[in-house]
């Protein structure tokens, strides 16, 4: 079987597949530490990926840690097969847009859910596996005390026999809010707009708060431009979105946020709070390299 890579070598960031040299060695060490964590890592996610299925590893080899990385697998079968792919949206975002995080955490999320330069992951299917454990350990305000969780969907998929496999990075972000890849999942325009409709409902939330207006005029003011906070969550729209429809999706998803803190006992005052404080939040500057 071939593999072919579409990495992003220009930026530091390359595939080692299955045929590369270093290949049996980077996801030996991988596995390894995987194997034997360290005092103060997160416990393990469960894994559903077949283990048999293609794998790559992408090494960070630039000067910057990756926040977040989508990718695509491309699948050419045996002669008589139809051909198959399979996409991983951008996963890991928190650390673009930490609304809501508090400075511990967002020391956690710098190291757990980031790729260190000289750091390497392995990629199989929609999963990512690997920590920074090969570059540095943890220091002691990064270690794992419960509270940290998450990972993208996983699925088994029977492939069959393949002529050739291909993995895309389609695109990343790293942690100083720069981007690369050809996006042709439209990540950069799926996180900056997300981040876009934070800050006009933290910006709604203080100029209604220092108005004086009540909590309860405060969020219909915000309701006009997310929508009704009832209802089921939004569906995110595809690649072939325009801007505005990742945007008009983000609000979406913010007014199912704020229902579902009204729902949970928020008094409207403190969700008003918290809505300003999205207002402090230290983002990076997003930009296309």
């Amino acid at each position: 079987m071939e593999y072919r890579c579409g990495d992003l070598p220009q930026y530091g960031v390359v595939l080692a597949p299955p045929s590369s040299p270093e290949f049996a060695a980077l996801l030996a060490d991988i596995q390894k530490r995987l194997a034997s964590p360290l005092p103060g890592s997160p416990p393990p996610l469960a894994d559903f990926e077949d283990p048999a299925a293609p794998t790559m590893i992408v090494c960070n080899r630039s000067q910057m840690a990756i926040a977040a990385m989508s990718w695509i697998w491309k699948f050419e079968p045996e002669i008589g097969r139809p051909a198959g792919s399979s996409v991983s949206p951008a996963g890991g975002t928190s650390l673009l847009e930490p609304f809501g995080l508090d400075e511990r955490m967002r020391k956690l999320y710098g190291y757990w859910h980031v790729i260190l330069p000289g750091s390497k992951r392995g990629i199989r299917g929609n999963s990512m596996f690997g920590d920074n454990t090969d570059v540095r350990p943890p220091q002691p305000d990064e270690l794992w005390r419960g509270g940290i969780g998450g990972g993208g969907s996983r699925t088994r998929r029977a492939l069959g026999p393949l002529k050739s496999v291909t993995l895309i990075l389609d695109g990343l972000f790293f942690v100083d809010g720069g981007f690369a890849g050809p996006d042709t999942l439209r990540t950069y325009d799926r996180v900056t707009a997300d981040a876009d409709a934070h800050i006009e409902v933290a910006r709604l939330a203080r100029e209604g708060h220092e108005q004086g207006l009540s909590p309860a005029e405060i969020l219909a003011r915000i309701e006009a431009v997310t929508g009704p906070d009832r209802g089921p969550a939004p569906l995110p729209p595809t690649s072939a979105g325009q801007a505005g429809d990742f945007l008009a999706y983000s609000l979406r998803s913010i007014a199912s946020q704020i229902g579902t803190m009204r729902q949970r006992g928020g008094d409207d005052a403190r969700v008003i709070r918290l809505l300003m404080s999205w207002a402090d939040t230290p983002l990076p500057n997003f930009r296309k390299m």
